[in-house]
């Protein structure tokens, strides 16, 4: 029975949503054109007003400042307006949008609406979506399934043959619920003539006011509203990013090493001319990066060129990769006083200084204003100095 319930809870919540989407794409369609009349003998004249009359067996697309509807339609009707009614109508699926919409008579399947005011006071086959500013179902309105309804006030006086799940500052019932109520609103009022089939579920704070001779055959239950701890989510939130940084923070050093590990001759001759040629470097860095940019996005309009745009791009990457770990051993000698060169140095050491050197420009970064951008340069110059170890060997290669 539990897992009954809980599907069939799930369904409803899928089905609401899903009829949300149509409720919001058919407001949007119908605001976006000019006052139409679909199937109807309407002159341009009567816009404003629209009216339909008759039987129709296509689906019906009405929008102007007055929509009256009195027709019997096999298919389904959508409506926008400042004033929507239903007037003794047949449709399939109504969906209305509006100031005021008003169903008066007849029957419709299912009905989803938005609007400021909502009456209900035919009937409804199956199931009523609405959400509205002021919603009231009036003694004469039936809806035959399910109601979800969201408003600021709700006064339910007629009949719901299924549950009814409603939000609003002020519930009022004083109709028939054939199965459960399940609110959440500030007052709830039970009246005298109410009956619920089900239980009464509510989740505001204050106890629903019920009155005598009121009936409600299940139990009436209190359920916390599960508001999640502001403070709670924001630490969760800087756990998890703190773990990405310190993620991305030993990926960047293990790279570092990796690189140190495999081109040490490289890396020391890059971290020797950065010593020698600062300036130099930084400018022949910016000065290709920029160039490399400019190419590949040229390369990149056309279909033929993209393969090489991407092989610039990747090689660019590869560079600044060798740059920062240039830099990085660059900065870790200086701060080992080990200015003389790499000479001597141990493989191990090369590699730890070059981590020290990636720690410290970490450290950097995290200067508001200035950190990232002094980074930036110092791989600049880093990717110049490796640039110009590079062409040097593919000269003498």
């Amino acid at each position: 029975m539990a897992f009954n319930e809980f599907g069939r809870e799930a369904l409803s919540l899928r089905q609401l949503l899903w009829r949300g989407l149509i409720v919001l794409g058919s407001v949007a369609l119908l605001v976006a054109v000019p006052p139409l009349h679909v199937s109807g003998q309407s002159s341009p004249s009567e816009r404003d007003d629209v009216t339909l009359e008759g039987s129709y067996t296509d689906m019906q697309f009405l929008a102007g400042r007055s929509v009256h509807i009195k027709a019997d339609v096999a298919d389904d009707v959508f409506a926008a307006g400042r004033n929507v009614t239903f007037d003794g109508a047949a449709a399939e699926n109504a969906i209305a949008a509006g100031y005021d919409v008003e169903l008066r008579g007849g029957t419709v399947a299912d009905m989803i609406t938005a609007a400021a005011n909502i009456s209900i006071a035919g009937s409804i086959e199956d199931d009523l979506v609405a959400a509205a500013r002021s919603m009231r179902i009036a003694s004469e309105g039936v809806v035959g399934g399910d109601a979800r309804l969201a408003a600021e006030t709700i006064d339910m006086e007629g009949r719901i043959n299924g549950s009814l799940r409603a939000a609003a500052r002020r519930i009022t019932v004083a109709g028939e619920i054939g199965g459960k109520a399940d609110f959440l609103a500030e007052r709830i009022v039970i009246g005298p003539g109410a009956s619920i089939a089900g239980d009464l579920i509510y989740r505001g704070e204050a106890d629903p006011e019920i009155a005598d001779g009121a009936t409600i055959e299940g139990e009436v239950r209190h359920v916390e509203i599960d508001v999640p701890d502001l403070t709670s989510v924001g630490f969760a939130m800087l756990r998890v990013g703190l773990v990405i940084m310190l993620s991305w923070a030993i990926a960047i050093l293990l790279l570092v090493a990796v690189i140190q590990l495999a081109f040490p001759g490289l890396m020391a001759n890059a971290a020797g001319h950065l010593r020698a040629r600062p300036w130099s470097s930084l400018g022949r860095g910016i000065a290709i990066m920029l160039l490399a940019v400019v190419l590949a996005g040229l390369l990149f309009i056309s279909v033929l060129g993209i393969p090489l745009g991407a092989a610039l791009a990747m090689t660019v990457a590869i560079l600044a990769l060798l740059g920062l770990v240039a830099v990085s051993y660059c900065i870790g000698l200086f701060i080992g006083r080990r200015q003389q060169g790499s000479a001597g140095i141990q493989i191990g050491g090369r590699v730890g200084w070059a981590i020290a050197g990636a720690i410290i420009l970490g450290v950097v970064t995290m200067i508001p204003f200035i950190g990232g951008l002094v980074v930036a340069l110092a791989i600049a110059a880093g990717f110049g100095a490796a640039s110009s170890e590079l062409w040097k060997r593919l000269r003498t290669a």
